[in-house]
């Protein structure tokens, strides 16, 4: 990984006070569904007549009580209702591979229409199993076990391998003890997304493949991971992931945008980064717990390194070493992008700030690519620098904001406690002083 210019300086300036706003995020109401007309009732007589039973979807209407008589006679069957709520799905099923030899699973062999679910027979398999050429399908591995033979050279192939895909999900597969990347992504993707997937004691994470460059042409056609997703998955003693991206001699090239990693856990291992991305564009980063990672790794690490721009929001990050989340700022286009760091908490850290903003002159492409700004707000961090280590004091945040590009750190609204060593005069940054401080509160134990 790149290892970025460490020059300690310390700026005792007073912090600017003002006030911040954040976006808040719009929710969008869901939209009930309506019943249908109640069926009516039949006249009454002695007995009145039976009014007709409306669909479950919704009721019929109300039918006209009848007039009294001896015997009333039977009233009209109502009509049905109109069903309501979702289509359910109608893709047929597909079931494929023998539970233990590798295989694969190719739209160009045998058509697998959009809709379709693909069944992987559940078993342990130690070969590879290649999905491609495949769009609008559901591949579903439960109880499915890549299995790399105790990370031996023979069992180093035994994982995923994804080419060409769209829309497409996969979920459930377990990989394991994988001496080599844990799953390939070899081509442009578009729409992937890995659920519930599970990685156990991988020597390296999740690789896109390097292999083929795409320049950014500025739309959506050049993008290589566009609209991609790891969610609901857990990662135990396993390596970083690496999701490409690269901003260099003047180009964008394999850009990442709109990628979503949430609501999944990190334990244990020396990944270094957990996720890097070199050039992204919009990451949404969200609800992941983080813990024990790095614990003999002491590198300038950051967790989640994203060259780029982006949110990162109520992510738990306890018992790790390096800067939680890192950000090299850039806008991809003409449009100002502001990336917000809020409502993380970060604890117990051997060494280097929470946060860190880091600007290069190099990354400011005309035509391409512009400054980008940071809001880091409302986040707790506490038990920063554990190790006492003399390199970099524990703080909030790392703030190279040296006008490279030119872009601002907004640093708010954030709880602080038990930093080593103990800030002075109010400075709860290193480096240069954001463009605006205001409401930040540090203690000495937490609070």
């Amino acid at each position: 990984m790149n290892k970025k210019f460490k020059a300690l300086t310390y700026i005792a300036a007073a912090a600017l006070f003002f006030s911040s706003c954040t976006k808040p995020l719009d929710v969008p109401t869901p939209t009930p569904i309506s019943s249908g007309s109640s069926g009516s009732t039949g006249t009454t007589g002695t007995t009145g007549v039976k009014g007709s039973t409306g669909s479950n979807s919704t009721t019929g209407s109300t039918g006209t009580t009848g007039a009294t008589g001896t015997t009333g006679t039977t009233g009209t069957t109502g009509t049905t209702g109109t069903t309501g709520g979702v289509t359910p799905p109608t893709g047929s099923t597909y079931n494929v591979g023998d539970g233990k030899n590798g295989f694969t699973i190719d739209g160009k062999t045998k058509s697998y229409p959009a809709g379709s679910i693909i069944v992987i027979k559940a078993g342990t398999y130690t070969g590879a199993i290649e999905i491609k050429n495949l769009t609008g399908v559901t591949v579903q591995g439960t109880g499915v076990i890549m299995d790399g033979l105790n990370n031996s050279s023979s069992g180093i192939f035994n994982t995923l391998g994804l080419d060409n895909l769209t829309n497409v999900t996969i979920s459930g597969i377990t990989t394991q003890n994988v001496g080599y990347r844990m799953l390939n992504i070899n081509t442009r993707m578009v729409g992937l997304v890995l659920d519930k997937l599970t990685f156990t004691n991988c020597d390296q994470g999740i690789y896109v493949t390097k292999g083929t460059n795409v320049a950014w042409d500025k739309t959506d056609n050049s993008v290589y991971l566009l609209n991609c997703k790891i969610t609901n998955s857990t990662f135990t003693n396993c390596g970083g992931n690496d999701f490409g991206g690269l901003i260099s001699n003047g180009q964008v090239t394999n850009l990442v945008k709109n990628l979503t990693i949430s609501g999944n856990k990190f334990t244990g291992g020396n990944p270094g980064d957990i996720v890097y991305c070199g050039a992204v564009d919009n990451f949404q980063i969200f609800n992941n717990t983080i813990s024990n990672i790095n614990p003999t790794n002491n590198d300038d690490n950051r967790l989640f390194f994203m060259t780029g721009n982006g949110d990162a929001y109520n992510n738990n990050f306890n018992n790790y070493e390096g800067h939680a989340i890192g950000v090299w700022p850039v806008s991809f286009g003409s449009t100002v992008a502001t990336s917000h760091l809020t409502n993380n908490i970060c604890t117990n850290s051997r060494r280097y700030a929470a946060f860190e903003f880091q600007e290069f002159l190099a990354y400011g492409i005309s035509g391409l690519t512009t400054k980008s700004n940071m809001v880091v707000s409302g986040n707790t961090v506490g038990n920063i620098d554990t190790d006492h280590w003399t390199g970099y004091p524990g703080t909030f945040i790392d703030n190279y904001m040296f006008g490279y590009l030119g872009g601002q750190v907004t640093l708010t609204n954030n709880k602080g406690y038990n930093f080593w060593p103990a800030p002075l005069l109010g400075i709860l940054w290193n480096l240069a002083a954001p463009f605006l401080a205001s409401g930040n509160t540090y203690t000495a134990t937490a609070p």
